[in-house]
Order: C-alpha cells, then structure tokens, then sequence
C-alpha cells in the first residue's frame, strides 16, 4: 500500500521534468533565434547598387532635387541633412557626376544610419561599396583607402558581417604594410589601428604581426622614401557648342522640377497618388520635350565635332541624361513621371550603356596617344579602373566584367613591366563571385596567398 502513492508521484515528477525540458528547450531555440546571424551578405556577394534602390522608401521631401538643376552634392547633403536615407543612396546609385570622394563618404554615412535603422543588409551593402571605390578609384589615394577599409570593416563587424569585415582588415593590412605612399609616422599609426581591428575580431595572430610591424616601422632610422604623388589620368573636357534649343528646354523642366519640389515639400504626400497632379504633368511634358531637344542636339553635335575635348563634353552629356532619363524610367524619383519612359525602360539603359561604352573607346584611345609609354600605361589602366566601376554600379549593362577584368590584367602587366612602386588592382574569386583587391608587385597573381596569414 505505501508504493501506491510512490506510483502516482512518478509519472508526476516525469510530467514535470518534461516541462521544464521543453520550457528550457524553448527558451534556448528563442535565444537561438534572436541571437542568429543577421541576414547581411558575405565578403563576395554584390549586386549593382541602382538595383537596390527601395523605390517604397524614396521621401518626396528631397528626392526631386536632382531634376532642379542643383548640384549633386548639395542634392546629395540636402537628403542627408533631412534624414531621407534612400534619396541619398539613389543619388549615389544612379549620377555619376559625384566624385568618387564624395561616393565613399555618403556610402560611409548611409552605412551607419541603416544600421541605426535596422537595415543591416543595406548598411552592409554601403559599406562594401564603399570599400570596391576605394580599391578600384584611381582618384582616391592610399591613405584615404587605408581610412575606408577600416572604417568600413568596423561597420560590418559591428553588423554581424564577420568574414566582410576580415577581408576588409587584411586588405587594410595589406595597404598599411606596402603602400607607397605612407610616411614611417602614418604607417606605424594605421597599422596599430589594423592591430586593434583584428584583436576586435579575434584574430590575434595577426593582430600581433600588424604590432610588430608598426613598431619596425617607428625603429626605422631614417624616413622610408615615399612614391611622387600618382596623378590620375583625366582628359581635358571641352565646351558643349551653344544650343538655344536644350537650354529653354532645360530651364523649363528645371523650373517645373522646382515648383513640384516646393509643393512636396510643403505638404509631403504620404501615397504616390497624392502627388500634385498639376505639377507631375508639367514636370513630366518638360522632360519629354527636354529629350527630343537632346536627342537631336547631341546626333547632329557628335557627327561633326572634330575637337577630341569636345568629343568628350558631348558623350559626357548624353551619359547624364540618360542616367537621369533611365532613374525616372525606372520610378526612382518616387513615382512614375514619364509613363511612357517606364514601358522602354530596357531601351534606355541600352542606350545608357551604349553611351558610356563609346566615352570608354574615346578615353581609352587619347590614353593610348599619350607621349610616355608609362604614362600611357597607367592612363589605360585608370581608364579600365573606371570602366570597372562602372560595370559594378551597373551602368555598363552591355559589357562582361570577365573580359574587363582581363583588359586591366594586361594593362596591369604592363604597369609590372614599366616597375610601378603602386599597388596593383588584382581579382579574388571563390565559388564563382569576384572581389578586387590592392597588392604590392611580389604578392601580384598570388590569388589566396596574397592574404595576410
């Protein structure tokens, strides 16, 4: 009789235990859960950043303004000032008119604020392009690569985005170690700050070489010999010839642009149905009329300009307005203004592409030209660099980046012949995805190897 009540405390006790096992499993599958990966892409992944734009998200306050004839920047400050995260990143997705400067520190900018919004695969993705400009920019010097990478780096890791943020730091180890450019002070700084990169990543080892290596360079005796400054190659732009024509055309959409940008900003609609009918539609008849004054001018200009300046000025100017024509095809200025540019959209970034290609053809022919077989190497080399850039942004729709890639390896070559004391632009691939990196001459074609291990 007295096992009886033993019996029934058993199968309690069992019932029990189960619970605070499922409980705890619970718990631990919840941890799991908030505490997984965030979703952010790998040190490898990309995607054109004119494809990322989130048209949903553009604010109708700032995103008119590039069509008001204000300066990229200024457009591209206004949006930052005004918090409008998107409109900014569109802008630097989508003008190429933007110095690659000034790319790089919105992209660094937008990157901290998507993070501070959440966004952490758009934050990450800002970051990693800023970092792909600051390799492959012939404009951008070392010392402002070697800031980036590691500003960007922080940024991913703060973001979960581990191995984006290791292959940044040992890419500013690298720049650190071999750049040309960096006297023994500013060399011994950065690579103590490269240190402190990888202790915060765990990677001790080398955080321990980039320590040793600062420390060899404050005991060098005298001043390492530093490279002249590199100038990048940039062909003169001529003087658009006068046309009476676009210029009427332009001010009338710049002035039709202003008016919907005042009565936006006055009363922000919240659906893309609440915009001001009246001045969607001036603004969208100017454009088209902008357009067919364009068309005309730049067939008629480009067929008899003999100026190779003038060549340029001309090809420069159909670019911009394709990019903007192709923005608006595409609906990002927050709504589609041009219903019939939005049906061709394909056409137009063709066209675009096109376009872009035959500047290419024209810069990479006056690189050739130059006196200096050095100078002409590098200049080929700045030009393939851009073309690069271009090919990521995607506003080379029309062009492998495979054979691009070749192109600059053997420009490259050249440059290795020539006995350049740069860092050279070299390609990383793992599982069929490509990155670019900087490495010193030795480490050139190294592939894993040139990695700090």
């Amino acid at each position: 009789m007295r096992d009886r009540p033993l019996k029934r405390i058993i199968p309690l006790v069992f019932i029990l235990l189960g619970c605070i096992l499922l409980g705890g499993g619970a718990a631990l599958l919840g941890a799991a859960f908030l505490w997984r990966p965030v979703d952010v892409p790998d040190a490898f992944e990309w995607k054109p950043p004119l494809e990322q734009v989130d048209n949903t998200a553009l604010a109708p306050a700032t995103v008119i303004l590039p069509l008001t004839g204000i300066d990229p920047a200024d457009a591209l400050n206004a949006a930052l000032d005004n918090a409008d995260i998107e409109n900014a990143y569109a802008l630097i997705a989508y003008d190429a008119n933007l110095t690659d400067s000034t790319r790089i520190g919105g992209l660094l900018q937008l990157g901290s604020r998507y993070a501070v919004a959440r966004q952490n695969r758009k934050a990450a993705i800002c970051y990693q392009a800023a970092a792909l400009l600051a390799t492959l920019s012939p404009a951008i010097f070392d010392p402002a690569r070697e800031d980036t990478y590691l500003q960007a780096g922080t940024g991913l890791r703060t973001l979960g985005a581990t191995d984006a943020a290791r292959m940044l730091t040992d890419q500013a180890f690298i720049v650190a170690q071999s750049s040309p450019a960096l006297r023994r002070e500013s060399r011994a700084r950065r690579l103590n700050q490269v240190a402190d990169a990888y202790t915060a990543l765990g990677v001790s080892g080398l955080a321990a070489q980039a320590h040793t290596k600062a420390d060899e360079a404050l005991a060098e005796p005298t001043e390492t010999a530093t490279a002249p400054v590199r100038v990048p190659f940039s062909p003169t732009i001529g003087k658009l010839p006068p046309s009476t024509e676009v210029d009427q055309a332009m001010q009338t959409r710049i002035a039709a642009a202003q008016q919907l940008a005042d009565d936006l900003e006055g009363n922000p609609p919240k659906r893309a149905a609440d915009w001001p009918g009246d001045s969607v539609s001036q603004l969208s008849d100017a454009l088209l009329t902008e357009d067919a004054a364009r068309q005309t001018y730049y067939d008629q200009q480009i067929a008899i300009a003999k100026d190779p300046a003038v060549q340029l000025a001309l090809w420069h100017g159909r670019i911009d307005w394709l990019a903007l024509k192709y923005r608006t095809a595409r609906g990002a200025f927050g709504i589609d203004l041009v219903p019939d540019w939005s049906k061709d959209a394909k056409t137009i970034a063709t066209d675009w592409s096109d376009a872009r290609g035959e500047l290419n053809r024209l810069q990479e022919a006056q690189a050739a030209a130059l006196p200096k077989a050095a100078d002409a190497n590098q200049a080929s080399e700045d030009v393939l660099r851009r073309e690069l850039i271009a090919a990521r942004w995607g506003w080379l729709s029309g062009v492998n980046e495979q054979d691009l890639r070749g192109a600059l390896a053997d420009a490259t070559q050249k440059r290795r012949d020539d006995k350049t004391t740069d860092l050279l632009v070299d390609s990383l691939t793992r599982n069929g995805k490509t990155i670019y990196l900087l490495v010193p001459d030795d480490s050139y074609g190294l592939n894993e190897k040139a990695l700090p291990k």
